[in-house]
This record gives C-alpha cells, structure tokens and sequence, in this order.
C-alpha cells in the first residue's frame, strides 16, 4: 500500500493535541550533572503552554517545504574509511546525506526516498530509515548500498531503535490504519512484525531501547506530550508520567550507558532541547536539560538528535526558524550543547539522524 503525501496528511486528522511554537535564540550558561552528564537547567518552565493541533504525518514543528531532488545518488570513495558517518534525513529534499565525523563535510547525497525521517542504526554498522511516504523501512549500508526493505503493514512509519542485544527492530507509527498508534517490532530486522500500542499515546513519534531490552517511545496523548514503554519481554506498553518540568513537542529518544535516556523536545523555552530523563517505575523525572542552537545561535528545530555511542557530542539537523540563515547538519559538544561546534548547510529540511561506526 502506497500513500501520497495529500492522503498521508489527510490520514493526519486523526490528530492530537500538540503544542507548537519555535524553539527561542538566546541561551544561558550550562554546568554539568554528575549522574546523567546533561546540564542541568530549570526547567519548571519547561514548554511555552500555547497549544494546537499536530496534522500529518511529519515529525517536526511545521509541515516541510518540499523540494524533491531528482539527481541520481553519490557517493564518495573516501567514505569507505571513515570511522564515523552521521547520517541525515531531508525531508524537504527527500534525500539522505552522509557527513564525515567530525567535520561535517558532506561524503555522499542519497537521492530517490519519499519523506525519510527517523533512523536507527545496528551493531554492524548499517542504517534504517524509515521512509514515511511509502511505508518502509530500508536499510543501507554505511557506505550507502541498499541492503534490505521492509513494509510496515499497519501505518505510518517515523521512528526506529534496534535492539543491539536480539537485533529486533522496533518501527514507530505516528498513525495506524485503524487510527491507534502503534510500534512495530520486526524480530532479528525481518518477516511480518508484531503491533504494540499503549492506547494513551494517540501519536508515535521516536523510541529507543535500553541495554536491559525496554523499548522507550514519545508523541502525544489527549492531554500533550506523551512517554510510554514497552517492558523487555512484555506485550503491554503503559505510560511514563513526567516529573521535575514538562516537555512541549516530541523529538529523538536516546539512551546510552553514559547518558542514560535522553528524550528531545523540539519546543522548550530557551530552545530546542535534550533532557536527561530518570526512570523509576512509572514515574521519569527531569534531572537536567540541554540546549541545542542554530550555528549562528539563532531559532530552530532540532527534530531527531542522536547522541554518539560514549556519549561524547550530539549530532543531528537543525530547521532554521530565521529567513536570513540556513538549516544545517551538526555536532554540538557534550554536554554543552549550545551553537554546534562542526556544521554542514548542506541541507534543507532535516529530520532524522544516525551514526554510522565502523
């Protein structure tokens, strides 16, 4: 089943409350917290409070000014001995670039996708990207072959975390067809997948799994910004209740042994942001706050930041909010975050994001 991009985001109005407002340009000293390495922020007045409705099925703040790139694919030989590829989704493009780490130069553009957003990579090193408009799922190899594809039987895939223990692939749904948002686990990345949903969460964004086997997703729910797991080995998802601030607008979850899980919000006060979030039982609390900026330290949206595997920098796109700036691929150190310390503008619409190591 094949869906375009109008009857996508007519399947949008299945909609639930979100809250939309640009991420703001003025930032604020940052200082380390020992237990998640986030900065610690205040963020009681985490989220701007102004509320309205999420239509369609993309992942950011406001819906992508489509460009589509009809060039064929390329990529460069250099990019074979590269340590570390960052991976990035257009979705103003449909195209997904490869950047050298950590300079940000551009190695390769892979042309032909409809809508990617979220990614994902394995312990081998390849990258899943889910590509939205034609609901699948394709792997690529780091030096940009397509390996495998996948069709999500039941919705609109966004978002993708791999098991690193069992290889299982968990795909997000930020609609279904039967208008509950699901999780699609495909078992070692293959065959049909098994649907998991928590019926609180009517919007899907992005997830990841620990290194016990819990799968974390965020969206929405009735009320605003939602955070539900999946237990390893369990078939029922519920919902994490949040403490300590409040996050507006959905965006990347991450978790290593470093950071621990690390959820996005692409709406926040002082800007787009990262938060440290401590899990106990079915309670998360907010114990610190990073904030990412444009490279000229301006407005922006920071959709699917991923955070490196040690945990030593963020990278990700960043949607400029200024009609005088560019959009921009980057590497923002850690745990400072701030204006990013390597960019790329070689980008229009950026979305998702993945490392790629070798």
């Amino acid at each position: 089943m094949k869906l375009s991009r109008t009857a996508q985001h007519a399947l949008g109005t299945l909609a639930a409350v979100a809250l939309l407002a640009g991420c703001s340009g003025t930032g604020g000293s940052q200082s380390s917290t020992p237990t998640t390495g986030i900065s610690s922020a205040s963020v009681a007045g985490h989220g701007s409070g102004i509320q309205s409705l999420h239509r369609g099925t993309y992942t950011s703040l406001r819906a992508p000014k489509v460009h589509r790139d009809t060039r064929k694919s390329h990529v460069s030989p250099k990019a074979a001995g590269l340590p570390r590829i960052l991976f990035i989704a257009d979705d103003g493009t449909d195209d997904v670039y490869m950047f050298s780490m950590p300079a940000m130069a551009l190695m390769g553009t892979l042309t032909g996708f409809s809508e990617p957003q979220g990614m994902c990579n394995d312990k081998s090193g390849n990258i899943w990207i889910t590509n939205t408009g034609t609901l699948q799922i394709l792997q690529y190899s780091r030096t940009g072959t397509l390996l495998k594809s996948l069709t999500d039987p039941n919705g609109d895939p966004v978002g993708c975390a791999v098991n690193k223990a069992n290889g299982d692939l968990a795909v997000t749904n930020i609609f279904n067809t039967s208008g509950d948002a699901t999780v699609e686990v495909y078992t070692n990345a293959t065959g049909t997948p098994t649907a998991y949903n928590n019926p609180s969460q009517t919007e899907n964004f992005f997830d990841a799994y620990d290194s016990s086997g819990n799968l974390y997703v965020d969206g929405f729910g009735d009320s605003g910004f939602s955070l539900s797991v999946l237990p390893s080995g369990s078939s029922t998802m519920s919902t994490i209740s949040i403490s300590g601030g409040t996050i507006g607008f959905p965006g990347g979850v991450n978790w290593t042994p470093a950071t621990g899980l690390v959820v996005g919000d692409q709406e926040c006060t002082t800007g787009s942001c990262l938060d440290a979030v401590s899990v106990s039982g079915s309670i998360g609390t907010i114990t610190g706050s990073t904030t990412l900026f444009n490279y000229d330290g301006g407005e922006c949206d920071a959709d699917q930041v991923t955070v490196s595997p040690q945990g030593k920098y963020f990278a990700g796109g960043s949607i400029t909010e200024s009609s005088k700036t560019s959009s921009a691929a980057n590497r923002w150190a850690y745990p400072a975050g701030g204006t990013p310390t390597n960019y790329s503008i070689n980008v229009s619409e950026p979305i998702g994001a993945a490392i790629s190591n070798k």
